[in-house]
């Protein structure tokens, strides 16, 4: 396993330290499916420990974000869903005054027409249900990080 190195002229360690998140940083997933649902949080758990909460579809993303109030830095949205599509969620989602981060998670290829409507939405960004696409979801998620000790205003 490679080890840190120390910098010649400061002897303090070169690889950056642990990350936290600020105060109130919250992630809502938007999933009905309950596999992906559990895969995705228990990763992003293990990457990152973000405190993630989960809505079963559109309907219950609305209800948790605009009728009670809830919180979130970040939503990541699934498209296919029953009752409200993740199209139809974001655009009620930013209808409704929610101006944070959304990150469109889908299986619909690039061009196609739900994929397009998604996109077009009001999403952030959008990435692919594959590997890629976990490791970008990451990236985004990590870049709302601070290094420990940084100041903060």
């Amino acid at each position: 396993s490679a080890r840190p190195t120390s910098s010649s002229d400061s002897g303090r360690i070169t690889t950056p330290g642990p990350r936290h998140f600020p105060s109130g940083f919250r992630v809502l997933h938007v999933e009905d499916d309950a596999v992906l649902r559990r895969t995705v949080a228990l990763r992003v758990r293990k990457a990152l420990g973000v405190p993630m909460d989960s809505a079963v579809d559109g309907r219950e993303a609305v209800r948790l974000v605009l009728e009670e109030g809830q919180h979130y830095s970040v939503v990541l949205m699934d498209n296919q869903m029953p009752h409200l599509t993740g199209a139809q969620t974001t655009l009620a989602l930013r209808e409704g005054g929610f101006d944070g981060v959304i990150v469109g998670m889908t299986g619909d290829p690039a061009g196609c027409p739900e994929r397009d409507e998604f996109e077009a939405s009001g999403l952030s960004s959008c990435v692919d249900k594959d590997k890629a696409g976990m490791a970008h979801l990451i990236d985004v998620l990590r870049s709302f990080s601070l290094l420990r000790g940084a100041a903060t205003a």
